[in-house]
């Protein structure tokens, strides 16, 4: 019996003892972010975010993220439905790794979510997004725009390896549904 507790108890010590060196890695949990760039273009937002506890001085590692060509269409003019799209979404940080990039739309939430696996950047052509998202059109003026249907907001945020975010938000309006 002896033989057996001597080693039981230094295993007990030695699973404690890595326990305790096992800490949550950074950019998982609840954290508070700090703005460290903001830009605007017309009704277009770009952000870059850090964790608080990364000093203000820092340049940040992650890059803006790049959604050209947000399009909505109308594949059926006698039907109220429309389809958004992008051309791609690319987001890139060097050194650190891309673990996420998630884009929502105002009224619907997160649409697409990638996660990455030790890579730099992420690149999501227009074809994975198959035929778009569908949403309404509606009619004229339903947007704000008197020739356009509806509007519709997104977000493209994206999160690296050292807890750096971007986010890049933007309104796409859709052609008008005419009965």
């Amino acid at each position: 019996m002896r033989r057996y507790i001597i080693p039981l108890i230094a295993a007990f010590l030695l699973g404690g003892i890595t326990l305790t060196l096992i800490q949550v890695a950074q950019g998982q949990g609840a954290t508070t972010a700090k703005l460290m760039s903001r830009e605007t273009q017309g009704e277009s937002v770009r952000e870059i975010e850090a964790p608080a506890e990364v000093d203000g001085a820092l340049q940040p590692n992650i890059g803006f993220i790049d959604s050209p060509s947000a399009t909505c269409y109308q594949p059926d003019p006698g039907q109220d439905v429309c389809r958004l799209t992008w051309y791609y979404l690319s987001v890139s940080a060097s050194p650190n790794y891309m673990i996420t990039m998630t884009l929502s739309l105002n009224n619907k939430g997160p649409i697409a979510h990638t996660q990455g696996f030790f890579q730099t950047s992420m690149y999501v052509p227009y074809n994975m997004l198959g035929d778009g998202v569908k949403v309404a059109c509606g009619p004229a003026g339903a947007g704000g725009n008197p020739i356009l249907g509806n509007a519709y907001a997104y977000t493209v945020r994206a999160r690296d390896s050292a807890g750096l975010s971007s986010a890049n938000y933007g309104t796409v309006y859709c052609p008008p549904y005419n009965p």
